[in-house]
């Protein structure tokens, strides 16, 4: 392909408006005779299809300078990403060109993607299969913050190792919700037979630090399709949160079977935003596959028409405080996972769960963590007995004090310990 001496991201990014267009102009003077497929946007992620899939090869043009991004992550160390540069690709025996591009004005960030090739069909057949399987989010949940996607690849591993094995819940409320939703996978072509879209709205609520979150991950973790988590419908300053709701329905729309998920659903919605969150959530009824799952801590918080309404959310699954036997199933199960030295016998068990009535999982799990860091510490044999009881007074304290500050400052519950089970 031709080259030019001078730089198309000199020439292009000049002060002033646009940049999109004399962009576009600048790639078809220089590969005169081609076929330039212009404004190719997200999901378009050439260096990750080249990556992950090897259906093809890229190169950095020689004669164009490139911009790239260098970060570090945990586990990966150093890598990079192109900002603005120049690929010189091999894909299917034939030989293309992508111009990767991106640049700001005002508080819009803004770029997308050329495909040079010799003719429309392939520019387009190329740019279709790219978009295709990064659409697709791969050992990574698609999340949605801050009005934008990105692949939480941590929160991937923290669904992959969730298991209903090790979550207690009261009577048989695990064992109902793991058979609806089987019944539910295995269901889809009765429900194309007779016409019933396949779809499914839960709503899992209670107070905080009874599993909900647990339960979530372990049942994303039994469907077994694409996610798309939102934990905040913020916008940034420049948009709205009316545009953040309309992304996310859309791209659960586009990847279709998948699980759409809410975490703490009545902390997103508002008197501005709800009504055009009802309507979006409605238009769920033509798209067969999609499961929705929420959460909240307040359901006294979340209008009628989503309580109330059958076909928004037609499972409800209340996580109360655990009462005697699932306090008592639950210190028994972290009783036997401790070296012997700081196991209890089942007496002193019966003894903290009567002590510990009103307590949270989440309460549980800090009782026993916290009593084991004390044993830790003074490696006193058969003294685990008495680290429990000195914890479960200071938790006791610990629940009286943040009670207090919720009556303070209701609705808040900023004050509550930061726990992972919830």
């Amino acid at each position: 392909m031709a080259e030019d001496d001078e730089q198309i991201f000199d020439r292009a990014f000049d002060p002033g408006a646009g940049i999109g267009w004399r962009l576009g102009r600048i790639v078809r003077a220089l590969h005169p005779g081609k076929y330039v497929l212009d404004g190719v946007d997200a999901p378009f992620d050439l260096d990750d299809f080249a990556r992950e899939s090897g259906r093809c090869t890229i190169e950095l043009a020689t004669a164009q300078h490139a911009q790239m991004a260098t970060r570090w992550r945990r586990g990966h160390g150093l890598g990079t990403h192109p900002v603005n540069a120049v690929y010189d690709v091999r894909w299917q025996g034939q030989t293309l060109r992508v111009v990767v591009a991106a640049w700001r004005m005002g508080f819009e960030h803004n770029g997308y993607s050329l495909v040079v090739a010799d003719d429309e069909a392939t520019a387009r057949k190329f740019a279709d299969e790219v978009c295709a399987f990064c659409n697709e989010p791969r050992k990574a949940v698609l999340r949605f913050a801050g009005g934008c996607f990105s692949h939480d690849h941590e929160l991937w591993r923290a669904i992959a190792a969730s298991s209903f094995d090790d979550l207690i819940l009261a009577a048989d409320l695990k064992e109902r919700i793991v058979e609806d939703f089987t019944s539910f996978l295995g269901a889809r072509a009765e429900y194309e037979r007779y016409g019933v879209p396949h779809k499914r709205g839960v709503l899992l609520l209670g107070p905080p630090g009874n599993g909900k979150t647990h339960c979530l991950r372990a049942l994303i973790k039994l469907l077994a399709i694409p996610c798309v988590y939102v934990t905040s419908l913020k916008a940034n300053t420049y948009s709205t949160e009316d545009a953040s709701i309309d992304q996310v329905f859309t791209r659960a729309h586009e990847i279709t079977p998948c699980v759409l998920v809410f975490e703490d659903l009545d902390a997103m919605l508002n008197d501005k935003n709800r009504s055009f969150f009802l309507n979006k959530l409605d238009g769920l009824a033509h798209a067969p596959g999609l499961v929705t799952l929420a959460t909240t801590n307040h359901p006294e918080h979340l209008d009628p028409a989503i309580m109330e309404r059958p076909s928004r959310f037609d499972r409800k699954y209340h996580f109360d405080l655990p009462a005697v036997p699932e306090r008592k199933r639950y210190l028994e199960m972290w009783n036997g996972r401790v070296d012997a030295a700081m196991k209890v016998d089942a007496a002193v068990l019966a003894e903290i769960v009567d002590d510990t009535h009103d307590f949270s999982f989440a309460y549980l799990k800090e009782l026993w963590l916290s009593a084991m860091v004390r044993w830790i510490h003074e490696r006193t044999p058969g003294e685990m007995r008495a680290h429990l009881r000195v914890q479960v007074r200071a938790l006791r304290e610990q629940m009286t004090t943040a009670a207090r500050h919720i009556e303070r400052a209701e609705p808040t519950l900023s004050a509550l310990p930061d726990m992972d089970d919830d």
